[in-house]
């Protein structure tokens, strides 16, 4: 039977704190009739204020929710509440699920597996040849206007650029996103959070832009020159760009089968539009990955595994190098129960903040454009003279933990102070510590 998650791993799920408090309400036997649960599926229907009780179905798996209540929320007061209830122990396991659970399974995977195995032949190849052609021309032709621009913007000088610079950077990116360089537009409505101070140092922006601009000016001159670049940096470049790849076309490709371990998730939201980024570990590929998920500002983001579980499925990994970003399809996740966590967080490559950095630095050795990279670091928490907190390695070196404040007492309660792994994306400044990872276990900060 799979490990049930923690208390904390199921509340993580919950849509907003409303729910949470309604959850852990419902986390008791009392209102609960004909529980059960598989590895894959947990069932059970809990008495409501009517006389017919609300039918529950998780699957694990995703994890997914049905509950037959009229809530709009996933997943709902009823399946966090059974969510909880399994984590105490409380659910009975059983060799198979009820029909109703059988039956929604079975149909989800129908539903997967029609929408997922194999990319749609264009229509019309020629057409579909000339679209991606004009496409091209379209990208080169904003590139060329924003060229122009950094060249304006560096021979102008940068004094200036902080006055109304969100409507100034976002005048630009708006000419990128019809130009169909959405990459590169994200890129440029990201410059203003340099000069604010979001991103580093206020009073280092002008180093900070200047730095930017030319890691842009270097994705476009790449871009210039696409056709004569090796494959594997021309993938990179076009997915910094904003080239789409559709999921089915990744999903075709081979994939790599695993035993997967949910590192960590972080989610932001910026234009409109909400992201998460889901990191997971290979136990037998020694390998990250990352699964990133988009929907609108107000909408639903896909279902993912919790930080802490573990799946064994087939990933599959978007064009480029290094291959970081990637997808699984729900109907191949296999039945087989993965390792213990215990023995999966053993394979994760600790190591002191001089390996964390050369192992970024081999990621811009083929990502120049990479923002940060998935490490694990070993060391003890501190501050420096100016009380910056930080992780101190054996070695004595130390590395700045930014836009840690809101998760500091969180970080100093589940270490309480002793030498600590942390998972994280290290970037230009710091690492951003996403997860905390014990002997036995992983914890989401």
């Amino acid at each position: 039977m799979a490990d049930r998650w923690s208390a904390d791993q199921v509340r993580a799920l919950a849509p907003d704190a409303a729910s949470v408090r309604a959850g852990d309400k419902l986390a008791t036997p009392t209102p609960w009739r004909a529980t059960g649960a598989t590895p894959v599926v947990l069932w059970g229907h809990c008495a409501g204020s009517g006389t017919k009780p609300y039918q529950t179905i998780v699957d694990l798996r995703g994890p997914a929710y049905k509950c037959s209540c009229p809530s709009r929320k996933f997943p709902c007061k009823h399946a966090l509440g059974l969510l909880l209830l399994w984590s105490q122990g409380e659910v009975p396991d059983s060799d198979a699920p009820p029909e109703d659970a059988a039956a929604w399974l079975a149909g989800r995977t129908a539903r997967a597996e029609q929408t997922s195995d194999t990319p749609a032949a264009p229509k019309d190849p020629e057409r579909a040849a000339k679209t991606a052609a004009a496409r091209v021309d379209r990208v080169r032709g904003g590139i060329d206007e924003l060229q122009l621009w950094l060249t304006d913007q560096v021979g102008l000088g940068l004094a200036g650029s902080e006055v109304d610079s969100y409507r100034t950077f976002d005048a630009v990116a708006a000419r990128l996103v019809d130009a169909q360089a959405p990459g590169l537009a994200a890129r440029v409505r990201r410059l203003p959070a340099l000069i604010s101070g979001y991103s580093g140092d206020a009073v280092d922006w002008p180093e900070h832009l200047l730095e930017e601009y030319g890691r842009i000016w270097s994705l476009c001159t790449a871009h210039q020159r696409i056709d004569t670049l090796p494959d594997g940096l021309a993938r990179t470049v076009r997915r910094h760009v904003g080239y789409p790849v559709a999921k089915a076309d990744v999903l075709a490709a081979p994939g790599v089968s695993d035993a997967w371990l949910v590192l960590g998730r972080r989610e932001i939201e910026e234009d409109h539009l909400q992201s998460r980024r889901t990191w997971v570990w290979g136990f037998s590929t020694r390998r990250f990955g990352m699964i990133l998920d988009y929907a609108p500002t107000g909408g639903i983001l896909p279902n993912r595994p919790v930080v802490d579980y573990s799946l064994t499925t087939a990933m599959h990994f978007y064009p480029g190098t290094p291959e970081l970003r990637c997808v699984y399809d729900d109907a191949t996740q296999s039945d087989t129960p993965p390792p213990p966590t215990a023995d999966l967080v053993n394979t994760l490559p600790a190591g002191d903040i001089a390996d964390a950095r050369r192992r970024r630095a081999g990621v811009i050795a083929d990502d120049p454009w990479a923002l940060t990279c998935p490490v694990v670091i070993s060391g003890r928490l501190g501050r420096t003279a100016d009380n910056t907190p930080t992780i101190i390695d054996d070695a004595g070196a130390a590395l700045p933990l930014p836009d840690i404040a809101d998760r500091w007492a969180l970080l100093l309660a589940a270490t309480g102070g002793a030498s600590v792994r942390l998972f994280g994306e290290l970037g230009m400044h710091g690492l951003d510590a996403i997860s905390v990872i014990t002997d036995e276990r992983v914890i989401s900060l």
